[in-house]
């Protein structure tokens, strides 16, 4: 299987781990990802917060030189990313009109309609998810997880078309067939206040410490999540949230693919396990 696909700007930088276990991972499946040549960034969460028509433009772009490169469909992993690509697609195939302005002001021809795919969605498809099971080298070992899946991959519903925008369970059902416990727990869909960290970072401490709270009181023994905005909230802020909070959470915040790629018996240097900050080790 080869796939059109979109890092994003945090996969190559902040969250580069994450794109160390996405790459890991399709490997072992044996799926190809074919970079969306000459992309650039889609806009999140600076861009579509101060300029709409910008951060359009940008994620159109992207979208057009996908459709232009023969594919159907492109696919990424970062939420952030989805969410704009996602609103983009959707935006160029409900009007006419926006999608002919665009092709004026950037010379560029968006062709047939593209879609915009989650890789949570890619390994969800029945022939991936028993690949998966095929490929499966050990077992998660009962590790109780809180499945996170942040505010962005599932809202507005109309748009993304991801799963239940209140109560996902995608990752949560494959992480379970990896062996893990999944918790029950009420913020798997709550913000972390992700884009708001420079801005107004103790209105985002306050939400991430919500979040930490709700999965320590569910039993959870780490976090997983598909967003480096939330990974990095949750990880690299925890230390100050604990000092704030006068509490101790100690939950390591793993990226979906990191725990897949344990599970598939892939290296633990290429999933970037030495690169999270909360008792990656343990």
């Amino acid at each position: 299987m080869e796939l059109a696909y979109f890092p994003g700007c945090s996969l190559h930088g902040l969250a580069r781990e994450y794109g160390l276990s996405v790459n890991a991972v399709c490997r072992r499946l044996g799926i190809t990802l074919r970079e969306v040549p000459d992309w650039n960034c889609c806009g999140a969460s600076a861009a579509h917060s101060r300029n709409g028509n910008a951060a359009f433009h940008l994620s159109a772009r992207n979208l057009a030189i996908a459709a232009n490169s023969g594919y159907g469909g492109i696919v990424t992993a970062c939420a952030g990313c989805f969410n704009r690509l996602k609103t983009a697609s959707h935006d160029l195939n409900a009007n006419e009109k926006i999608r002919k302005d665009f092709e004026e002001q950037t010379g560029l021809n968006m062709g047939s309609a593209i879609e915009v795919v989650h890789l949570l969605q890619v390994f969800s498809k029945k022939e991936i998810a028993a690949r998966i099971k095929t490929e499966m080298k050990n077992s998660l070992g009962g590790i109780r997880l809180a499945a996170y899946y942040g505010c962005m991959m599932a809202r507005p519903a109309a748009v993304m078309k991801f799963d239940d925008a209140e109560q996902p369970r995608m990752m949560d059902i494959l992480l379970q067939s990896l062996g893990a416990e999944m918790v029950n727990w009420p913020h798997k869909s709550e913000c972390c206040g992700g884009s708001l960290s420079a801005a107004e970072p103790e209105i985002a401490l306050e939400l991430s410490g919500d979040v930490l709270e709700s999965a320590r009181q569910a039993g959870a023994e780490a976090i997983a999540v598909a967003c480096p905005m939330c990974q990095a909230n949750l990880d690299l802020r925890q230390k100050e949230i604990e000092k704030r909070r006068g509490a101790v959470f100690g939950l390591p915040v793993f990226y979906f693919t990191q725990l897949m790629g344990l599970a598939l018996g892939c290296p633990e240097r290429q999933l970037g396990f030495h690169l999270l900050m909360t008792g990656a080790s343990n």
